[in-house]
């Protein structure tokens, strides 16, 4: 996750978008002790697993917990966070979506290399794809 936020934070410089970044979005596979030390500076909101999350200001706090899990479930809790949060499914997950029902779930090559190109192959074929209709679309209105 830190390589890919650092590059994203390269390519938005190097495109000259000067505006912030209202939150960086992930999935459960991401929260790690380690992306929340070396992100602290973002408005970073990772899913955690539900065990760790408070149920009750009187709960007391488990000592269990790692590192950043606990600050972490307090800002997905939060009316900010939720609102935040719940935008990564509309922003994410109809890309996968619409790369599986156009490509299926298995890919064709083996290897992290190779899977890597495929994936990259059958996704700019997917945004070439809509480039294509949404300008035949333009010329016909």
């Amino acid at each position: 996750m830190i390589p890919v936020i650092r590059r994203a934070q390269h390519n938005s410089a190097a495109a000259g978008l000067t505006g912030a970044v209202a939150a960086w979005l992930a999935d459960s596979g991401y929260a790690s002790t380690a992306n929340f030390a070396a992100l602290a500076d973002l408005p970073l909101l990772v899913s955690i697993t539900k065990e760790y999350e408070p149920t009750h200001a009187s709960t007391p706090p488990r000592h269990d917990v790692p590192a950043g899990h606990r600050e972490m479930a307090t800002r997905l809790a939060s009316a900010e966070g939720k609102k935040l949060y719940a935008r990564r499914g509309a922003l994410v997950e109809p890309g996968f979506d619409q790369l599986f029902q156009r490509f299926g779930r298995r890919v064709h090559r083996r290897g992290i290399a190779a899977v890597d190109t495929e994936i990259k192959l059958l996704g700019a074929v997917h945004n070439l794809n809509k480039i294509f209709h949404h300008d035949a679309r333009q010329r016909t209105s």
